[in-house]
């Protein structure tokens, strides 16, 4: 009887042991799960602030097909130059280089059309109503 009170002691000990182990492999688990969890949270919620506070302001033009100083000047304010209203060679090279063409401050008739491709509209070398309207537009909505 002896023997079998020492094996049941023992067992109620390795059982109370066991026990001990998977409650704190449980709170151990529990807790990297709540950490897990706050990160996810948190990197959902920064993600969800980020494009708010990454997204250009859009611009206020009336959307007339009609190149202005406004319209420059929006278009300077976005692509990083000098804001002066006036569509010089520091401007047309910066639009050159968005648009992928040769940078040389002449905005030509490739030029024309590269951007006209960018905006989505005919590409005939010739910046008229159309391109300006659509390029009004997308200053506007801030996806220049």
């Amino acid at each position: 009887m002896a023997d079998k009170a020492k094996e049941s002691a023992e067992e109620a000990r390795e059982r109370r042991s066991d026990e001990a182990r998977k409650a704190g492999a449980k709170a151990r688990n529990d807790k990297a799960f709540a950490e897990a969890k706050a990160a996810r949270e948190a990197k959902a919620k920064a993600a969800e602030a980020k494009p708010e506070a990454t997204k250009p302001a859009g611009a206020n033009l009336a959307v007339d097909g009609a190149w202005g100083p406004e319209t420059t000047k929006a278009l300077q304010t976005v692509l990083g130059v000098a804001v002066d209203g006036v569509f010089g060679p520091a401007s047309a090279t910066a639009l050159q280089q968005k648009l992928g063409v040769t940078a040389d401050g002449d905005f030509g008739p490739n030029s024309a059309r590269a951007l006209q491709a960018y905006l989505g509209v005919t590409q005939d070398g010739d910046i008229g109503p159309q391109t300006v309207s659509a390029m009004q537009t997308r200053l506007n909505a801030g996806t220049f």
